[in-house]
């Protein structure tokens, strides 16, 4: 396993300096929370091969730390905002950058297929993707031989709110849910597990407060964002001591690891 430069403390991740050209899919506090984006990292990084494709590259806090590695990058995003963004956050020759819709991925198949990445990435994207058994079957079909695919998805649809409607969720995951999509585009499960259970009280307590102010823009509602700052701060520690005790129980996400056969 590779030991990660960010391991003792991670990059420094301002806020995003560049506009999306598509609605907004998270809370513009999400750029600076770096406690966060450390623990999510420690979840993936031990699944990373050399050939990374990377779908929602976001604010390009993960792919960073890829390149970072030593790994080679092919970044994807539906916002070509974002992705020009990364260009000029990360210039590397270890980073190449591709337009993707996963609704409608044909268009991008050669290049994707050319990358042959032994690694698929996709962190809190699936959940956007209307057809996403389809999805997965097109990223298993241009996965290398033996290649993984590694995602966090939002769990439990108990826990659905605001939030995801304004996010543009289409659902949120179980770990028997996450196993059914993979296996029906014919990826071999390798572990599913829920992690962050802390996280739930603090989703569901800013889907209240956006609700009560009102707020036109939830996801970016002072009262969301505050609580990811609070989290970021106060709570990470505790998820990390909580999630073996709950990776079969519940969790505010589902981590996925499965294996082209």
């Amino acid at each position: 396993m590779r030991k990660s430069p960010f391991a003792m403390s991670g990059p420094k991740e301002g806020p995003p300096a560049h506009v999306t050209e598509l609605p907004l899919t998270m809370s513009s506090a999400m750029a600076s929370a770096t406690r966060y984006h450390e623990y999510l990292w420690a979840f993936v990084q031990p699944w990373l091969g050399d050939r990374v494709l990377e779908v929602g590259v976001g604010f390009g806090q993960y792919t960073r730390r890829m390149i970072a590695e030593g790994r080679r990058v092919l970044g994807c995003d539906l916002d070509a905002g974002h992705l020009e963004a990364l260009r000029l956050s990360a210039p590397s020759p270890s980073l190449e950058t591709l337009r993707l819709d996963l609704e409608a991925p044909e268009l991008s198949r050669p290049k994707c297929a050319a990358f042959s990445p032994d690694t698929i990435v996709l962190l809190n994207v699936l959940e956007h993707i209307q057809a996403h058994e389809q999805a997965l079957a097109f990223l298993r079909e241009i996965a290398a031989p033996g290649g993984r695919i590694v995602l966090i998805v939002p769990a439990l649809q108990a826990l659905r709110n605001g939030l995801d409607r304004e996010a543009g969720h289409h659902r949120r995951y179980s770990r028997a849910s996450m196993d059914r999509a993979l296996g029906a585009a014919g990826w071999e499960i390798v572990t599913t597990r829920y992690i962050n259970l802390p996280g739930v009280p603090g989703w569901l307590a800013a889907g209240w407060l956006s609700r009560a102010s009102r707020s036109a823009t939830e996801l970016n509602a002072p009262s969301t964002n505050w609580l990811l700052r609070f989290y970021n701060r106060f709570f990470v520690g505790l998820s990390r001591l909580l999630d073996p005790l709950s990776a079969k129980v519940a969790g505010l996400s589902v981590l996925a690891v499965a294996r082209k056969a």
